[in-house]
């Protein structure tokens, strides 16, 4: 009979020592508590500055989006005056070309044109005639 009491004492002091063992005091608790409302705290302040970081470079893209359509706009300015250039060098290659065949072709007008250009025809006085800035809208004379 002993032998059953000094067991089930035993195994009761057994018990309440694991029971105490499971159940924290209040200020292991409220440590924990506080420990748990810190890290809270810091993933929400970790959240708002990935927040802030994220509308910062929102903001960069989008600045660099503009400066992307700028760039794409000036690209096909350029390429339109390209194309635009190299039809007018078209032009004037083709009429040069031209130009050198019909001289080929009468070399008395050649030898006239030689005389024309090497000659004083287009001095200084004559040049202002010939550049006028105002060619199409100038005096008739």
């Amino acid at each position: 009979m002993w032998r059953v009491f000094w067991v089930s004492v035993l195994l009761l002091s057994v018990a309440n020592v694991a029971r105490g063992q499971d159940e924290p005091r209040p200020e292991q608790l409220r440590k924990m508590y506080d420990d748990a409302l810190a890290q809270l705290k810091q993933a929400q302040d970790r959240k708002n500055e990935l927040a802030a970081d994220n509308d910062k470079l929102n903001a960069k893209v989008a600045d660099l989006q503009k400066q992307l359509d700028a760039a794409k706009s000036r690209v096909d300015e350029v390429n339109r005056a390209a194309a635009s250039y190299a039809d007018k060098t078209f032009f004037l290659r083709s009429h040069y070309a031209a130009w050198r065949e019909f001289i080929r072709r009468y070399p008395k007008i050649d030898a006239e044109w030689r005389a024309f250009i090497e000659g004083d025809a287009l001095g200084p006085e004559r040049l202002r005639d010939v550049f006028d800035p105002e060619w199409p809208l100038g005096n008739a004379e």
